[in-house]
């Protein structure tokens, strides 16, 4: 009941502060403007690690009221947690330098150590030479190490609506089940009351219902300061004589950041580069490239991310020696880099699970449909029409290749919906490819996809290996064909009300 308790006020009291931080931050500057390399297109506040910090100051509070005896170490986590908001917001406001961000991340790790008594000093037998535990002066440093690593594995991962929030909830859920089914009464409310703050910014900052875009941003306050929290009670479950789980687990808890901030930047040093120059093949990115929404990544990724932590977890409990869960997880390791390493490769393989899984592409401008007739696609429009709610209009363009009379297999349409004389956005380009799909069942010989704008990166028919290229050349939209016809079916309320074919005389297939 008081885990429950937590977590509710925790969500409660950040939704609160972030709902009233939107309307604030664009008057002080806290918002993130669009240009550059960022994807978002409107001005954004920054300002998730608010709801955070929040959700810290009642956890605080609770645990100085459930466990006064360890006073000090509550008031480390609040100092801990309050300065590392502070610089994270002073990052995102005027760009510190990344020399002042570790230095302070540093000092903060040691405050961990000496006014929380959180120690990174036993790494436990994943060497298979028994536990190997280090002494205080070089557990110091290694804790630093540690927790440096972590903060920036958090914030690197911070690259699209939702992700770095659902990567943070996932854990903090892993850590609260370690920690209740342990009896660490403490962490427990810790990670609930933290989990709950992050709950509260996930409802601001993820795409779903008619929210298709982020209301907020973490930001390197959030982000920054969930890293060293997360650090905080990873250390504190897998350390000392009441560990919760070995040392190992925690990797496998908080894997999916780490594996991607270390492929990422081992492949830059094997392509030469500086470990921290920025690139764009982080595997959110790639699976972007590939066509996956911004929705579909958070998913795979957040499912993923839990998937890695409770296969640590579970392999604790049913007893698996802790040399085999380390070199799982290097397998893990090892697995992941050679395949993102090598985004030319992987990206194709990518965007053929997306089209098994028939997901609508983040580039989706309608639907496509090869060896079909005008009067085919008016009959699925027909048939479609009816279960959409919202006054919609049908724009059909037929493709015919130059020099034919129209056989099988020479013809495709494009049909887009328009809503206020715009492509209609995704979800209702998602909706009509799942409707159309089903409508065009009955009608022999069609096949059916998303019509995408092409991205160049990755693309196969720019490279030297003619794999597919016999399947793919009959469903490629090809520069010789023309547009010999066009029709505007026009619905409303669920019916077709009308309906103008046009015979243009010659445009040229896009």
């Amino acid at each position: 009941m008081q885990g429950l308790i937590a977590l509710l006020a925790g969500a409660g009291l950040s939704a609160l502060v972030i709902r009233a931080m939107i309307a604030i931050a664009p008057r002080v500057g806290l918002v993130d403007l669009p240009g550059e390399h960022k994807q978002h297109e409107q001005v954004t506040p920054f300002v998730g690690g608010f709801g955070v910090l929040a959700a810290l100051l009642v956890a605080v509070a609770l645990l100085i009221l459930e466990y006064p005896d360890r006073l000090v170490a509550w008031l480390s986590l609040l100092v801990c947690g309050v300065v590392m908001f502070g610089v994270g917001l002073a990052d995102d406001r005027w760009k510190l330098s990344a020399r002042i961000r570790l230095v302070i991340q540093a000092g903060l790790a040691l405050l961990m150590v000496y006014g929380g008594g959180v120690v990174l000093a036993d790494v436990g037998d994943a060497f298979f030479v028994g536990a190997l535990t280090m002494g205080f002066a070089a557990a110091v440093p290694f804790t630093v190490f540690g927790t440096v690593g972590c903060i920036n594995a958090l914030n690197m991962v911070d690259g699209i609506d939702g992700l770095s929030g659902t990567i943070a909830a996932g854990t903090l859920a892993l850590i609260a089940l370690v920690a209740g089914l342990g009896g660490d009464g403490a962490t427990f409310l810790l990670a609930l009351c933290l989990l709950g703050g992050v709950l509260g910014f996930l409802w601001f900052n993820l795409r779903f219902g008619n929210q298709h875009r982020a209301l907020v941003f973490m930001g390197d306050n959030g982000s920054m300061t969930l890293g060293l929290l997360l650090c905080w009670l990873l250390i504190t479950i897998t350390q000392g004589p009441n560990a919760l789980v070995p040392p190992i687990v925690a990797l496998w808890i908080f894997a999916l950041p780490l594996v991607d901030t270390l492929s990422v930047m081992f492949r830059r040093m094997w392509m030469g580069k500086s470990p921290f120059s920025p690139d764009r093949n982080h595997l959110h990115h790639l699976l972007q490239r590939a066509g996956f929404r911004v929705e579909n990544t958070v998913g795979i990724m957040g499912t993923l991310h839990f998937a890695l932590g409770a296969t640590g977890i579970a392999g604790a409990w049913l007893g698996v020696p802790e040399g085999v869960l380390a070199i799982g997880w290097l397998v893990v390791f090892l697995a992941y880099f050679r395949l993102t390493a090598r985004p030319w490769r992987f990206v194709p393989m990518l965007r053929g699970f997306h089209r098994a899984f028939g997901l609508t592409p983040a580039r989706n401008l309608g639907v496509f449909m090869g060896n079909c007739t005008l009067e085919h696609v008016e009959q699925i429009n027909a048939l479609v029409a009816p279960q959409l709610d919202e006054n919609t209009v049908f724009r059909t363009r037929l493709y015919q290749r130059k020099g034919t009379a129209g056989p099988a297999g020479t013809r495709y349409a494009v049909v887009q919906i328009i809503i206020d004389d715009e492509v209609a956005p995704l979800r209702y380009q998602d909706l009509y490819m799942r409707l159309i799909r089903r409508a065009s069942r009955p009608v022999k010989g069609i096949y059916v996809r998303s019509y995408v704008q092409r991205d160049p990166h990755n693309e196969r028919r720019n490279q030297s290996h003619p794999v597919d290229r016999d399947r793919r050349l009959a469903e490629r939209r090809r520069a010789d064909c023309a547009l010999v016809e066009e029709s505007y079916t026009y619905v409303r309320n669920g019916r077709i009300v009308d309906q103008q074919i046009h015979h243009p005389r010659t445009v040229t297939s896009p």
